[in-house]
């Protein structure tokens, strides 16, 4: 397996796969700003607040494509990333239900909502669709029917 995965990475996060997602999240970025200010029209809000969404927004169809569902990806997202550094210290799983459970609903939504459609990854950069295609003819790619919880924590 790392005989094959080690060279994809190396050759998949060069500037060619890399770039184009980049330049893609700058606009897409930018695109979001615009939208965000003027929905706030002179608001006071947390930096937090109004950047994350934003960013989390523009890196996912940056990557994924404009029908990635961002909009039910992200509170799972923000659960999750909110307490990831306490997954990684190995906190137990039993105080750590939520985060866990925001973890599975991700895969959830991305394997039987978004990557099952046979178009989803028609409008993904080329980074993802590179990734999909080297990964399933290495057979490293399975999406057995969901029996049990995806999390891996």
């Amino acid at each position: 397996m790392q005989q094959t995965l080690f060279p994809m990475n190396h050759k998949l996060l060069s500037p060619k796969y890399v770039q184009p997602v980049v330049d893609k999240y700058i606009a897409l970025t930018y695109q979001n700003l615009e939208e965000r200010a003027n929905q706030y029209n002179g608001l006071n809000v947390a930096l937090r607040d109004f950047i994350v969404p934003l960013t989390f927004n523009a890196s996912g169809h940056a990557f994924f494509g404009k029908d990635c569902p961002v909009n039910d990806l992200f509170e799972p997202f923000k659960l999750f990333d909110d307490n990831f550094h306490l997954l990684l210290a190995g906190v137990p799983k039993m105080f750590m239900k939520g985060p866990v459970r925001a973890f599975d609903e991700l895969a959830i939504v991305i394997e039987e909502r978004y990557l099952s459609r046979p178009d989803a990854l028609d409008d993904a950069s080329d980074l993802i669709k590179e990734y999909e295609r080297i990964l399933k003819e290495g057979g490293f790619v399975s999406r057995p029917p969901r029996t049990q919880g995806f999390s891996a924590f």
